[in-house]
């Protein structure tokens, strides 16, 4: 059986029964090439359906009024099917004569299997075998999150992306295995310590029964020297064995803590802005941080004693039977209890966990999110607000927090209650049987013969004693260790999450180089939709030719900032192309395209470091010549040296330490080292004084020369000097033309948008 056909066979499996048997009376597992679930109709109210594609039909599955009604379309009928991606919810689109034939409405949990089962409809329009990768298509890894459990039909938690009661956390910490698969030498070495201390150990017990039955009854001065000698040589080799050992597997465990967050860091940068829209900063910053250190704890001092823990319960439990069976039998009452407290107490525990995980990430969020805004919290004398946010949900932790104590002190009491019942046996009955048998014992002594096996001896009690606590510290360890194997396991979750997000913006498999660029940008019927609803744009067709400046100009929310995002590629049109030098942008490989974009945005972002740095952030190996010839080129130089420091003066977190016009002129300095053919600016000069407007607009005179340019401006009169003026107005170019041009039309959108800024500057003359 193929890899998809087990897969979909699980996914079969995973939903409901009733909906899965009127699935299975049109199609088997083995005929379904996709299966996805949607969610919402037309008025956005919750409905459930799902779509089923077979061999040549899309089956459309609905539950209404208790009972499942389905349909199929023959993929024949349809031309095409799009899907219309939102931040909250998406579209998929069949097409049919150039007309709506189906319209199916999701969010975004079901994205992934959505576009999966996208992506096998537009094989099958296209003929390609089952299963074929088209494009650089990704895999299908399943979707990000589940309101309502498939498996178990109970709600997801608002705290948990996944269900808490179904995670298989055992699953979970496997996938550990990738990251400690480089480094299995040492978990081998580790293992083999920890052998070695474990037979050392089954022997001690051993010794003490000889000591006292043989030794110090027997009276042999030259045994309990040499029993005494053995005891000493176990305890050394064992203490030094335990050093090695722990010294090799923190080590392995900060290694893979280390690998962890540089994968998870890096995966990031991977990402698409539509996924750091659904997450929070506090969320990611816990998941790089204290989620790799609890599994550095996890693979440091766990993952070896689980095994040898085991092991140790297999191999003393031979001991006890081989000591005495019958006692063996009266000790192993108290382990059915203990059992039943671990797996009621294990699962208590691991939902309070992910409880806890979820307050810690909201408040790691709260202080994310007060620490760069600490300007306007002052600004507005919000302090206390603020403090008080964090003390509720700092409260709201130690209240979770709390429930876990209280779990946990109740749970390690009752176990050890229920091992204590075992001494109790051992010193009952065992006592009872040595007193029974010790004329036997004795007058075996007295005649030189060992004593039967079957008596009980004072040593054998002492033994036996041992080998109650051997036997029962691994239960004792695996049970208390049940709350850092619950964070592990929640912790490992948390960052699988992050590692298994596909990109929705990445390089496809065949994409092209992009070693140089002449600048011809083409938008061809270009639609995006940010929520699969409202189209932000609508069939945008321009041209701009290499070396041409363009000027955006529109109200806001006419969509001026998406056309460049699209353009930067941080989105994907929804419908149409955008080509550059005659190739869709898609087909170029991604680092490639953004090295020839240049930005220089509204509100610039400076990173923490000096002014050097920040303007040869887009080329490190930059000559601090090229660095000083940038910043004259932005009219930023004279500024610079104006510092204590010159260009080594460190900036404030976001630049904070320097003025808006300092920033936003050092961020075109940035953008002017970098050399870049494409240049996008956004609002550069809209929050700045006259005369710092006038210094930026000198250094964008420098920038934009030779450049295809594409800038956005509110105050039209910084795009007077733009080759073409192009106007937006709800999500459609209205106007083109150049500036005299279309203010020349006393009824045209950018004349109605040019007189309106006139009034507004005339009323602010009138009050000054």
């Amino acid at each position: 059986m193929s890899t998809q056909n087990t897969q979909m066979q699980d996914r079969l499996a995973a939903l409901p029964a009733d909906v899965r048997e009127r699935i299975e009376e049109q199609l088997s597992a083995e005929a379904i090439q996709a299966l996805a679930a949607y969610d919402l109709d037309p008025q956005g109210q919750y409905v459930n359906g799902y779509l089923a594609l077979g061999a040549g039909k899309l089956w459309h599955f609905q539950g209404r009024d208790g009972s499942w009604q389905s349909d199929a379309t023959p993929l024949d009928q349809l031309e095409s099917a799009k899907v219309l991606e939102g931040l909250g919810m998406s579209v998929l689109r069949l097409y049919r004569d150039g007309a709506v034939a189906g319209e199916y409405r999701y969010s975004n949990r079901h994205a992934k299997a959505m576009a999966e089962l996208h992506r096998q409809v537009e094989r099958q329009f296209e003929g390609q075998a089952d299963g074929e990768q088209a494009g650089g298509g990704e895999e299908f890894k399943g979707p990000d999150k589940k309101v309502k459990c498939d498996k178990c039909n109970s709600a997801i938690p608002d705290w948990a992306e996944t269900c808490p009661r179904c995670l298989q956390q055992r699953k979970v910490l496997m996938r550990l295995y990738e990251f400690v698969g480089p480094y299995k030498w040492r978990v081998v070495i580790g293992f083999a310590l920890a052998l070695v201390g474990l037979a050392m150990g089954l022997v001690r017990p051993k010794l003490s029964q000889w000591v006292v039955d043989f030794a110090v009854l027997g009276r042999n001065y030259r045994l309990l020297w040499i029993l005494i000698g053995s005891f000493l040589f176990i305890m050394v080799a064992e203490a030094v064995m335990r050093a090695v050992r722990g010294r090799i597997m923190a080590g392995l465990g900060m290694r893979v803590a280390a690998d962890i967050r540089n994968r998870c860091y890096t995966h990031l940068h991977k990402l698409s802005l539509n996924y750091f829209s659904r997450k929070s900063t506090g969320s990611l910053i816990t998941r790089v941080t204290s989620d790799s250190d609890r599994i550095w704890d996890f693979v440091a001092f766990s993952l070896i004693e689980v095994v040898v823990g085991f092991l140790t319960f297999a191999g003393v439990g031979v001991m006890m039977f081989l000591t005495n069976w019958r006692l063996a039998f009266l000790v192993l009452l108290p382990i059915p209890i203990m059992v039943v407290l671990m797996v009621v107490f294990h699962k208590r525990m691991h939902d309070q966990m992910a409880r806890i995980w979820h307050r810690w990430s909201d408040m790691t969020a709260v202080v994310a999110d007060a620490i760069p805004g600490m300007r306007v919290i002052k600004a507005f004398g919000q302090e206390n607000r603020e403090i008080d946010r964090f003390n509720h949900r700092n409260y709201q932790v130690y209240e979770e927090e709390r429930k876990l104590m209280n779990i946990f002190t109740f749970f390690g009491p009752a176990m050890m209650l229920a091992t204590q019942v075992g001494f109790l046996v051992i010193w009952g009955v065992g006592g009872f049987w040595a007193i029974r048998d010790l004329a036997a014992v004795q007058a075996a002594q007295a005649a030189g013969v060992d004593s039967p096996d079957g008596l009980m001896t004072v040593g054998k009690i002492i033994a036996f004693q041992s080998y109650m606590w051997m036997f029962f510290q691994p239960i004792h360890m695996v049970a208390h260790m049940s709350r850092t194997f619950n964070r592990a396991a929640t912790s490992a979750q948390r960052i699988l999450e992050v590692l298994d997000t596909e990109p929705d913006i990445f390089t496809k498999r065949d994409a092209k180089a992009l070693p140089e660029m002449s600048g011809r940008i083409e938008f061809r019927n270009v639609s995006f939709s940010y929520d699969g609803v409202r189209r932000v744009l609508r069939n945008i067709n321009l041209n701009i030719e290499p070396g041409e400046m363009i000027g955006l100009v529109g109200h806001s929310g006419s969509g001026k900032t998406t056309l460049v995002n699209l353009l930067c590629r941080f989105y994907d049109p929804v419908e149409g192309q955008i080509l550059l030098d005659g190739v869709d942008l898609r087909d170029y490989k991604l680092e490639d395209l953004r090295r020839h974009i240049g930005v220089v945005l509204q509100e610039p972002y400076l990173f923490r470091g000096t002014i050097a740095e920040n303007i040869a952030y887009g080329n490190p190996g930059a000559s601090i010549m090229d660095i000083i010839r940038a910043a004259r080129a932005a009219n930023v130089h004279d500024v610079i040296v104006g510092f204590p420091d010159g260009y080594d003066t460190t900036v404030g977190e976001r630049g904070h330490t320097l003025s808006g016009g300092e920033r936003q002129r050092v961020s075109i300095a940035r953008a002017i080292l970098d050399n870049p053919r494409l240049l996008v600016l956004d609002e550069a000069t809209s929050s700045v004084d006259s005369k710092t407007e006038k210094e930026i607009q000198a250094a964008l005179d420098r920038l934009v020369a030779d450049r295809t340019t594409i800038a956005i401006a509110h105050r039209l009169s910084t795009l007077r000097k733009a080759d073409r003026l192009v106007v937006l107005d709800k999500g459609e170019i209205v106007e083109q033309g150049a500036h005299g041009e279309l203010e020349a039309r006393e009824d045209g959108a950018y004349a109605k948008l040019l007189n309106t800024q006139n009034e507004v500057k005339s009323i602010i003359a009138l009050q000054e």
